[in-house]
C-alpha cells in the first residue's frame, strides 16, 4: 500500500512526494443538490500534477435513504458521480479501477421504516452499481457506526442482494471497529471487496460510545494489528490518513503508519 491523505492545505504541492505520499482523495460536493460544489477536471488535473501525484479515489457524502426508503434524489446524485469518476479514468494511479468512495451521512432517526431502509439501500445500490459496472469502476462503501452500513456483517448481506463485482469496501477500521465488527475480523471479512483504506483513530467512553475520532495513534485502534491484517487480507493500492488537526498530527500518523509497512 502507498501512502495519500484527504485534500487540503496542510502540505504544499512540493512537499507531497518528499513527505512520503503519492496519492490524493479529494470530494464532489455533498448531497443531492452538490454539483455546484464539484470540481472540475481541469481543477483536479491542475491539483494533480503540481504535487506530481495520482487520485486515490473521489468521494460523495451522501444518504441515499430517508426514513421511509431510497431517497430518488440521492440515487440520481450518486449516478452522476459514478459517471464523473469514470470521465476522470486516467488519474487514479495504482488503482486497478477508478474508486467512487460513498459515505452515508447517517441513519435515519425519526418514524424509521426499518426494512424500507434496508430495502431503498439495495435498491438505490443495484442502479448505481449497474452503472459503475458499464462504465468500469468500483463504488466503496464506507462503513460508519451511525450510518446505514454499519459493519462487516451488514455489508455482507447488502452485497448479497445487491450481487454487483463493482461494489466494494472503503476500509476505514476507527469508524466500525470494535464495537460493531471486531478489527482482525472485519478485514479477513471484507479483504476480497476492499479497494482502499483510510487512517484514523477512535476514543471511546466507559459506555462504548466514541468520544470522538482524531489522527492515526491518537486513540484506540491497534495500527501493527489493522496494518498486518490488510497487507494479509486485502489488495487496497492506497491508505488514506485523516482527522489530522495539524502538520505535526499528519507527519505523526505517517510515521505510526510506516513503521507498521
Amino acid at each position: 500500500m502507498k501512502l495519500a491523505l484527504m485534500s487540503g492545505n496542510l502540505l504544499s504541492s512540493a512537499e507531497m512526494r518528499s513527505e512520503g505520499f503519492e496519492a490524493v482523495q479529494m470530494f464532489f460536493g455533498g448531497g443531492a443538490d452538490g454539483d455546484a460544489r464539484d470540481p472540475s477536471a481541469e481543477d483536479i488535473d491542475k491539483a494533480l500534477q503540481a504535487a506530481d501525484i495520482a487520485l486515490a479515489a473521489m468521494t460523495l457524502h451522501v444518504d441515499l435513504v430517508g426514513p421511509k426508503g431510497m431517497v430518488r434524489e440521492d440515487v440520481t446524485r450518486l449516478m452522476r458521480c459514478v459517471q464523473k469518476t469514470a470521465a476522470l479514468e486516467e488519474r487514479f494511479g495504482d488503482n486497478p479501477r477508478p474508486v467512487l468512495v460513498w459515505h452515508p451521512s447517517g441513519y435515519p432517526e425519526e418514524d424509521v421504516d426499518d426494512r424500507a431502509v434496508f430495502e431503498g439501500l439495495c435498491n438505490g445500490l443495484m442502479t448505481a452499481c449497474a452503472t459503475a459496472e458499464r462504465l468500469g469502476i468500483v463504488i466503496a462503501v464506507e462503513m460508519t457506526r451511525a450510518g446505514s452500513v454499519d459493519g462487516a456483517e451488514r455489508f455482507w448481506r447488502l452485497q448479497d442482494r445487491v450481487g454487483s463485482k463493482a461494489l466494494k469496501v472503503c476500509m476505514d477500521a476507527a469508524n466500525f471497529v470494535p464495537d460493531r465488527t471486531p478489527l482482525v475480523r472485519a478485514v479477513r471479512m471484507l479483504g476480497p471487496d476492499i479497494a482502499i483504506a483510510h487512517g484514523k483513530d477512535a476514543r471511546f467512553a466507559e459506555n462504548g460510545e466514541v468520544v470522538d475520532y482524531g489522527p492515526t495513534g491518537s486513540g484506540c485502534l491497534d495500527y501493527p494489528v489493522y496494518i498486518d491484517a490488510l497487507q494479509e487480507w486485502a489488495q487496497a493500492s492506497y491508505f488514506v490518513l485523516e482527522y489530522y488537526r495539524n502538520r505535526d498530527d499528519l507527519l505523526k500518523a505517517r510515521d505510526t503508519v510506516r513503521a507498521c509497512l
